[in-house]
């Protein structure tokens, strides 16, 4: 979503383009406004703004040290000028800013305006692309050059002498980590494509790390993993099988992609090319023929490697990618869809995958464990959190033993249950954010800076977000609820004798022109209009002002 901020000290001329804008892009930009230089630097200080059209004399600050200040933030943003006069010598000084991109008269009419930023909008997010473009085709021979090598194609001596030190993005002199993932071939070129989804799931959630990531076979993903700072103090390895376990659930909640990992210990850059043999040959072992989604530690298994005791380790491995599962499941899927995964692993269909009587004590344990942590999580202590006790001490006291079957229907029930009133919740929640928003506009309509961005930040949420959320549970945009209650609330100090001037510096119009045209807009008359006609309106029968 791009951001579009309209300057000017003239209120009709910034409403009149708002409102043409706002329908024109409907959700795929923001458009901010602002009626005086003072205030535009304000909101830029407080958000990235891709368009600037702005008047360039305003009685406070003008056109030039607003688009020095802009350049000075944002030099990225594109800064149109949009005057009624032919200001040649402030034409000449702002075109020597990186960021000028044009002049504009008022009196050349609104088309012109609206296709001149239309060509801005369009070319911040093409220069953005051109941006992204350009750092692929950089990094794609270091990726390829690193891919060769991990396939064999070379030695990393050879590697690190033809590579400039600048171009990587760990230090090879330090122990490094390696992650190495396997999706669905035929979804190998989606993997590929989603490379600058990975980068940034991977950025966002764990800014602590450099990495590089690598695609070295068909299907196949590599991560090359190190903390930034030798003197972070966080247990690494348990650290990056946590933050690969919640991408790996995004990936398959958000994009449908079901990736497997196999997480690798602490080695040399000089011996990864041994530890991606390794890292493949636990994954053939113990998971190609499953179909399942699975994440282990080379730690866990890389002994097995030496002995023949596969069957043991497979059983190990299924009961793993079933408590994977479930917990996403806890956290995305419905009652119906836990009782399939319960059904496909325990149900007698074709034989059960997992026998509930095999289950080891430690492996009910971590049931147990995965259970209490949801609950915890979610805030459903009471009783879901007796419920579990109970059926934990049963376990403890060792009658499971005597009744798997029976233990089992108890354990998927009470899973069936909880995701129930997770949706529930879930509903709940969003209902208490609409109305916290709702509530928030109604105390704060009288604040200036009230306005989509202000209640993003609020609620945490982004902008965009945001927006298609309160649209979808309440049928209507933010914008036009926080016009409506402006609306009412101007309504109710009209009727009650407040001056027009004092009602809209109360509804947050910097001046009374720009509050009467956005009156008669949305009631087709003028304040004073209103406050006669409610007034006749109200006047009782015989009474001459009711005549």
């Amino acid at each position: 979503m791009q951001i579009l901020l309209i300057v000017d000290d003239e209120p009709n001329i910034v409403e009149g383009l708002a409102s043409q804008f706002e329908q024109r892009y409907a959700d795929s930009v923001i458009v901010l406004k602002s009626f005086s230089g003072e205030h535009a630097l304000s909101v830029l200080r407080n958000n990235k703004v891709d368009v600037v059209l702005s008047d360039i004399r305003m009685p406070d600050i003008d056109g030039l040290e607003l688009i020095r200040e802009t350049e000075q933030l944002w030099p990225k943003t594109h800064f149109v000028f949009l005057s009624g006069f032919d200001d040649f010598d402030y034409i000449h000084r702002a075109s020597k800013s990186s960021i000028y991109r044009g002049y504009l008269l008022k009196m050349e009419g609104d088309e012109v305006v609206l296709e001149k930023v239309d060509r801005e909008i369009r070319l911040c997010a093409e220069e953005m692309q051109a941006e992204i473009e350009h750092d692929q085709m950089r990094d794609f021979a270091r990726r390829a050059a690193l891919e060769s090598m991990l396939r064999g194609g070379g030695s990393w001596q050879d590697f690190l002498s033809q590579m400039k030190d600048s171009w990587l993005h760990i230090d090879t002199k330090r122990p490094i980590f390696m992650v190495l993932g396997k999706c669905p071939r035929h979804r190998a070129a989606e993997g590929i494509q989603m490379m600058p989804q990975l980068n940034g799931l991977l950025a966002a959630q764990a800014p602590g790390l450099s990495y590089e990531l690598l695609f070295p076979e068909d299907g196949t993903l590599v991560w090359l993993l190190q903390k930034k700072d030798e003197s972070l103090s966080f247990g690494a390895e348990q650290y990056i099988h946590a933050l690969f376990g919640a991408i790996q659930q995004q990936l398959n909640d958000t994009w449908g992609l079901a990736v497997s990992m196999i997480i690798g210990k602490a080695c040399s850059f000089g011996s990864t090319l041994e530890q991606y043999s390794r890292l493949n040959h636990i994954y053939d072992m113990i998971a190609r023929d499953t179909g399942s989604l699975i994440i282990v530690d080379e730690s866990d298994y890389s002994g097995v490697l030496l002995n023949n005791d596969h069957r043991a380790l497979q059983e190990r491995f299924v009961f793993s990618a079933f408590v994977h599962r479930l917990d996403q499941q806890l956290h995305t899927g419905t009652r119906e869809s836990v009782r399939e995964l319960f059904d496909e692993y325990f149900g007698k269909a074709g034989g059960p995958v997992l026998r509930v009587d095999g289950l080891y004590s430690e492996q009910q344990l971590t049931l147990f464990t995965l259970l209490l942590t949801f609950v915890r999580e979610k805030g459903m202590e009471g009783s879901y959190d007796q419920t579990l006790t109970r059926m934990l001490d049963s376990f403890l006291r060792g009658e499971n033993r005597a009744e798997p079957e029976q233990f089992l229907g108890k354990m998927a029930a009470f899973c069936e249950d909880l995701c129930k009133q997770r949706i529930e919740n879930e509903i709940h929640n969003t209902e208490a954010i609409i109305r916290r928003i709702n509530r928030y506009v109604e105390d704060h309509i009288e604040d200036y800076d009230l306005s989509l961005t202000e209640l993003a930040r609020m609620t945490g949420f982004n902008p965009s977000y945001l927006s298609r959320l309160y649209r979808l549970h309440t049928g209507k945009k933010l914008s036009e609820h926080i016009d409506e209650v402006k609306l009412r609330h101007a309504q109710s100090l009209i009727l009650s004798g407040t001056m027009v001037k004092h009602v809209a510096e109360r509804t947050g119009f910097a001046s009374p022109s720009a509050f009467i045209l956005f009156f008669k807009r949305n009631t087709g008359k003028t304040p004073r209009q209103f406050f006669e006609e409610q007034e006749q309106s109200a006047a009782p029968k015989g009474d001459p002002a009711g005549k």
